[in-house]
């Protein structure tokens, strides 16, 4: 009997202890930098996140504030004596912060230069980052593939527009992680990080199908000509990059003779072709599976015979052929006016119109509010830039046949191309000349330009070459700020009328 009472005892003794250091690890867990809870304010949550990692926080600092103004609280002035140390103040480590315009508490974008970041600070700035945060900068920070891999999971958890990572050479072969499926970059500099040809083209292979990015710096790096060459690879399936930055990359007439194709007519592969069948195939059965219920009249249940087309052409058919009295046939010909289409007015004269209707449709439901609020929203239509949608490349309509293979036009998405600083001649102007050339004779696209701005500052083409004159020529007209003069008989009749 005594030895089990002991054994019961030394039994009760380990499931105490057992749960005193379960009830620890919950205690523990609570204080974790991970278990905390965002307030919303950036500072607050900074600050306590490195105190629960045991980390000395590193000075926020509002950007674009001057070196002597820091540790000056609003209410002290400026002060007016200094110290050594105070002068060398703009050396020591900080994050500059920019506030969000609609929570002045809460971030939009943060900057770090110059210093080299741990992965300790780089997991607070994660877990403290807020869902308003937009721009992030690492400027020469000595990022290694384990603090990348820090942001890449930022970015997979926040609506990240704009990144830079200019200046830190150890992620070379390591940028293509941040195109994953979900990203949301829309500007990516990755300048001065010694990006060789085998590094890019796992980049390529990621810039391919991505769909989001397009502005994209690889500026001074050493991708030469066999990394323009994966480039071209990627930009064959890419209808989203429009601004594309090379100079200082070391490119050659090869290199730049892969860019040039790019941008004129591409024959599909035979990968590509069964893609292509597949594409297709998606898209009949898609389509067969969303077609509304037709009844035996042929008319789909969704639309009433009435408002249908059919019907509507039935109608006006019949007017025409004088199936209705003159009347009608007279006030039909009265509202057909100069400049109109069977008496209904042009898309582009009603376009205003429509505006003002649709916001005054908003107003009413409560979408937008009177006064200020509906001013807002006209001038955020008026400086809505109108943005070309490109289909996937595979799914052109717009495609023709040679020589037994499937043509379909390049890429006409790219608009800016910068090509400073390279080792082009005479024979990569030719390329990109016949490439221009044929962009503005093709029919492949007709109202698409393609590429508006290219510049090949000190390169060694010669200036006074022919086919570089007749290139000059053709983007000086494609340049879309380009005013082109008035001819004098113009200026004339001009003069005249005034």
């Amino acid at each position: 009997m005594a030895k089990k009472k002991e054994k019961a005892a030394a039994k009760e003794e380990t499931v105490q202890a057992v749960e005193g250091e379960l009830e620890d690890e919950e205690v523990a867990d609570d204080n974790s930098p991970e278990a905390y809870a965002l307030t919303g304010d950036y500072r607050t949550d900074y600050n306590e996140i490195c105190k629960r990692s045991e980390l000395a926080p590193i000075l926020l600092k509002q950007r674009g504030q001057s070196p002597a103004s820091l540790g000056t609280e609003p209410g002290e002035g400026v002060p007016t004596t200094y110290t050594t140390k105070d002068k060398y103040e703009y050396l020591k480590p900080c994050v500059e912060v920019e506030q969000d315009d609609d929570n002045k508490d809460s971030i939009k974008s943060f900057y770090i230069k110059g210093w080299k970041v741990s992965t300790g600070i780089l997991n607070v700035l994660n877990l403290a980052a807020p869902q308003t945060l937009t721009t992030i900068s690492f400027w020469r920070c000595g990022l290694d593939r384990e603090a990348l891999h820090i942001i890449v999971n930022m970015l997979s958890k926040i609506a990240i527009r704009s990144v830079s990572l200019d200046g830190n050479p150890e992620c070379a072969g390591h940028f293509h992680l941040l195109l994953s499926e979900d990203c949301t970059i829309s500007s990516l500099s990755l300048r001065s990080n010694k990006i060789s040809c085998t590094d890019i083209a796992l980049f390529s292979t990621a810039l391919a199908t991505n769909k989001s990015l397009t502005n994209l710096s690889l500026h001074n790096n050493s991708i030469e000509d066999e990394g323009a060459q994966h480039l071209a690879r990627g930009l064959r399936m890419n209808r989203t990059l429009l601004t594309l930055n090379l100079s200082g990359n070391k490119l050659t007439d090869v290199g730049t003779k892969a860019l040039s194709e790019i941008l004129t007519s591409l024959t599909l592969s035979h990968e590509e072709i069964v893609a292509r069948r597949k594409l297709i195939s998606e898209n009949k059965s898609a389509l067969a599976t969303d077609d509304p219920p037709t009844t035996p009249g042929g008319r789909t249940k969704d639309r009433p015979g009435s408002n249908s087309r059919t019907g509507s052409h039935t109608a006006l058919d019949k007017k025409g052929k004088g199936g209705a009295s003159g009347k009608g046939n007279k006030k039909q010909d009265k509202m057909e006016k100069p400049g109109t289409k069977d008496g209904r007015k042009s898309d582009m004269g009603n376009k205003g119109k429509d505006d003002k209707r649709k916001g005054a449709a908003d107003a009413k439901k409560g979408n937008i509010k009177k006064g200020t609020a509906g001013k807002k929203y006209q001038e955020e239509k008026e400086q809505e830039p109108e943005v070309v949608e490109f289909s996937n490349p595979l799914l052109e309509s717009n495609m023709s046949e040679k020589e037994g293979k499937i043509v379909v036009p390049g890429n006409y998405a790219l608009t800016c191309l910068n090509l400073n600083n390279n080792a082009i001649d005479d024979n990569g102007i030719t390329y990109l000349y016949k490439a221009l050339h044929f962009q503005e004779n093709s029919t492949m696209k007709r109202g698409i330009k393609g590429l508006l701005r290219l510049t090949l500052k000190n390169n060694r083409y010669d200036n006074e070459s022919r086919y570089y004159t007749e290139l000059v020529d053709i983007m000086t007209r494609r340049d879309p700020f380009y005013e082109q003069p008035l001819i004098e008989e113009d200026q004339s009749n001009i003069t005249a009328q005034t």
